[in-house]
């Protein structure tokens, strides 16, 4: 396949990892809306609640019913979420009910952004190989870089900068240098995923254990949307570097190919006979 199609091929993928950027970000606001509807309705049941167990009792057994609901109550903000009470529906929830098409959209539109990154990947370190360009991640490293758990809280990072610095012509030497484009990115990526593995770990504890860390819902609500919000930041920085170096790449690339060292043959050995 020549440059010129590679680079057409490469064009497209960011044309795809843009558009489901986008999507993604309208279905993750769109989430965030219903979510904040929600919290808002969870406010008024426990209102309720608070009103029924102020009543005095008619009934046997009032005590264990109240005992019951400031459990409930207790247990709100956890049970908020793994409950699913934050997709506000009227009577129970079904594939119909706007909430659940957000969440829905929301996955999927997830899914094809993360697909078409990794292919948009693949093709960007690529062509540099192509090229001849000396660099430290190819195709099959960038993406493990990806992919690994663990590593990929650091490498992604670096490959992305080496990409973006060596797609725009700058020698070996300046591969890694500082890009502030890139360093949003990753900073948007890492601190959104750091607040969702706090959040997931504060609900694994109070519903597996006996130790409850009493939070406001709205507060819950709001760190776990401002964590949503960076790593819809993230996937939006991530597209606007693939239409970076897509562009670079089309206007540097027939340069770098030209003037890259051709792979030199090696030389055979040979032996100088001396006779006297």
């Amino acid at each position: 396949m020549s440059i010129e199609s590679k680079l057409r091929s490469l064009r497209s993928s960011s044309i795809v990892v843009t558009v489901f950027a986008l999507l993604l970000v309208c279905a993750g606001l769109v989430q965030i809306g219903l979510g904040g509807l929600a919290v808002s309705k969870e406010y008024e049941r426990i209102e309720k609640v608070e009103q029924m167990a102020r009543q005095s009792a008619t009934f046997y057994g009032y005590q264990s019913q109240r005992s019951a609901l400031e459990s409930e109550y207790n247990r709100s903000s956890t049970a908020f979420f793994l409950e699913g009470r934050f997709m506000p529906a009227t009577d129970g929830l079904t594939l119909g009910d706007p909430a659940v098409i957000a969440a829905i959209a929301l996955l999927l539109f997830g899914l094809g952004f993360l697909v078409a990154a990794m292919i948009w990947v693949w093709r960007a370190h690529g062509n540099l190989s192509e090229a001849g360009v000396r660099t430290r991640y190819g195709p099959g490293k960038a993406i493990a870089a990806y992919l690994v758990p663990a590593v990929n809280l650091i490498l992604p990072f670096e490959a992305m900068r080496e990409l973006y610095n060596r797609s725009h012509g700058e020698p070996e030497d300046f591969a890694h240098s500082t890009v502030e484009d890139v360093t949003a990115w990753w900073t948007s990526v890492v601190v959104g995923l750091l607040i969702f593995s706090a959040m997931i770990v504060k609900f694994m504890l109070d519903a597996g254990t006996s130790l409850i860390i009493m939070t406001p819902i709205w507060m819950e609500f709001t760190i776990i949307a401002f964590a949503l919000i960076l790593l819809l930041l993230a996937a939006y920085l991530f597209s606007g570097l693939a239409r970076k170096i897509t562009a670079a790449q089309h206007e540097h690339l027939h340069e770098i190919a030209a003037s890259a060292p051709e792979m030199e043959e090696p030389s055979r050995m040979s032996v100088n006979v001396i006779t006297s």
